[in-house]
């Protein structure tokens, strides 16, 4: 165990240790109103819990939550919540490239969420993004539920709507991604999908208008095959012109006045060639 300890030492810098102690510290804020908006909605302690521990995505929980709360069918809640984490399979291609592709795959990919992928990329190598990925992994494994647990225990305390304390989750995941907002492309897309969500908020059930701003990626795959079919064009179109290009060449060459003379003259040049040998 010490040793794992020391590895990560040397691999993670303190700056990083410091990013995963604030947002552990969000991340409770946002059990605890979990847990109270949980025991207001009826549900029993250990449907909180297991909820925590086997969903392990908050905004899936508070929508599963929000629509058995508001009267919905558990299976439209259960739906509710998929829709929601889908967002994860973005999270699993970010995280892909330095996963190790072995027994160990299968435990982290559990993990696999806002916060751990966001720290993650504060790794400068795929050894150093991985450690920092188990890292917030396991904060949020245990610190989620427990702080759901407490969130329960204190619901007909904790006044989760006036406090506030899911606002402090969207906060700081902004503060851990706007360093890459300074890529225009980045920025770009990220405006489009904030107005795709905001706009179809109001619209559609709780918590699936945030999952409508993943439909800018189609955007993203249409510019790719655009761009893709502009290049396979271009290059077909420069490879005909330098084949016209070479058949006008030769033709050009053959066309000279003495072309005809120069060819006998290299041709009866070789066959002396052969005779001499």
């Amino acid at each position: 165990m010490g040793s794992l300890f020391r590895t990560a030492d040397r691999v993670l810098p303190g700056s990083t240790y410091r990013a995963v102690a604030i947002v552990t510290i969000t991340i409770i804020a946002v059990a605890l109103s979990y847990g109270a908006i949980s025991a207001v909605s009826g549900f029993a302690w250990w449907q909180t819990l297991l909820l925590a521990m086997f969903a392990l995505g908050g905004a899936a929980e508070f929508t599963f939550v929000g629509v058995i709360a508001a009267g919905g069918a558990p299976i439209l809640a259960v739906l509710a919540g998929l829709l929601v984490n889908s967002r994860n399979f973005a999270f699993g291609v970010a995280v892909g490239p330095f996963f190790p592709q072995d027994w160990r795959a299968l435990i982290a990919s559990h993990w696999i969420n806002d916060e751990s992928t966001a720290i993650s990329r504060t790794g400068h190598n795929d050894r150093a993004k991985w450690h920092a990925f188990l890292l917030m992994g396991a904060a949020i494994a245990i610190m989620w539920p427990g702080g759901a647990m407490v969130g329960q225990w204190l619901g007909n305390v904790i006044n989760a709507d006036l406090l506030g304390l899911d606002a402090a989750f969207p906060i700081i995941l902004f503060c851990l991604i706007r360093g890459d907002l300074k890529n225009k492309v980045t920025l770009s897309l990220t405006v489009i999908g904030i107005l795709i969500a905001v706009g179809l908020t109001p619209l559609l059930p709780l918590g699936l208008g945030a999952v409508t701003s993943l439909s800018v990626f189609v955007f993203v795959a249409a510019g790719w095959a655009v761009r893709s079919f502009i290049r396979r064009r271009s290059g077909d179109n420069r490879a005909e012109q330098h084949g016209v290009d070479q058949r006008s060449a030769d033709q050009g060459d053959a066309e000279l006045p003495g072309a005809e003379q120069r060819s006998d003259d290299r041709t009866q040049s070789a066959t002396r060639g052969e005779g001499h040998r």
